[in-house]
């Protein structure tokens, strides 16, 4: 993650975050756990649209941009994804999950929250202007603390995953590997 395409991988990641926030933290939930799973998916497949859309809107930077214009770009690109989190949490809060992924639930919330705290934070460490050489070195990108949301992330995406498979539930939650 050393460019602007990191920004780009970064808002996927988040995107493929989101699909756990659709588990609201709890459980004793009214629903089954294949209903649960299309829920999931569901606001899974919301969150990548909505991503898409931001990728196919935002573009990219000119090449004479400004150190400020860059610096805006960053900052705006990482806000918006950060911002894409919160609305799904807030959408996540309609699903009551089943006794047998609240473990995985609780992870996953956590470290989709733990994304959103390091992309505020990472928005927040944004100079007033940067370059393209900075961009491109991923100055801004390699941060201890998203990537270890993202870990977490994929952690809690893949026992999600495991939950399903065991109960013979087909769904693709496009979890990372970790």
């Amino acid at each position: 993650m050393k460019s602007l395409a990191m920004l780009g991988a970064a808002a996927l990641l988040v995107g493929l975050a989101a699909f756990g926030v659709a588990c609201k933290n709890g459980g004793g939930g009214g629903l089954s756990l294949e209903e649960y799973f299309q829920k999931i998916d569901e606001v899974q497949n919301n969150n990548d649209a909505t991503f898409a859309t931001q990728e196919a809107s935002q573009g990219e930077p000119s090449a004479d941009a400004s150190g400020e214009e860059l610096a805006t770009f960053v900052r705006d690109s990482i806000t918006a994804s950060a911002d894409t989190l919160r609305d799904t949490v807030g959408k996540a809060n309609d699903i009551d999950p089943p006794d047998e992924v609240a473990d995985p639930h609780a992870g996953i919330v956590a470290a989709i929250n733990d994304a959103v705290t390091a992309l505020d934070d990472m928005a927040g460490s944004i100079p007033d202007t940067v370059t393209l050489a900075d961009l491109e070195q991923g100055t801004f990108f390699d941060n201890e603390d998203l990537n270890a949301a993202f870990d977490s992330l994929a952690t809690a995406c893949n026992a999600l995953e495991t939950i399903a498979a065991d109960n013979n539930i087909t769904v693709d939650l496009a979890c990372d590997e970790v």
